[in-house]
């Protein structure tokens, strides 16, 4: 038994939305924020925020190592790039999600 057209177009556009409504993995944001802060927000594509996460931490880093005082700068620092990156993976995902809303309204 083989499809029709409109059947096979109706499957692909189905399977197009399905991909589109996976927004970025809160699980794998964390996780690579955990290793370095910034590069969670840098893989949910928050590139400023990344930016100052990266320059922050470099900053602590020369100061862990000239002055000593590093390692209370990096704490703060880790922890809010932990919780940076959840809440860009959580704010992509809804993104994802309203995009659909939208192609699934105009498709109606």
């Amino acid at each position: 038994m083989a499809l029709t057209d409109d059947q096979k177009r109706r499957i692909f556009e189905e399977e197009k939305l399905r991909k589109e409504m996976q927004g970025k993995s809160v699980v794998v944001s964390v996780i690579l924020s955990f290793l370095i802060p910034g590069l969670g927000d840098l893989y949910c594509g928050s590139w400023v925020k990344a930016l100052i996460f990266f320059a922050l931490d470099f900053l602590s880093f020369i100061l862990m190592f000239a002055m000593g005082i590093g390692v209370f700068l990096y704490a703060p620092v880790w922890v809010c790039g932990l919780i940076s990156a959840w809440l860009s993976a959580n704010k992509s995902e809804q993104r994802k999600i309203k995009k659909v809303d939208k192609t699934l309204v105009q498709e109606s």
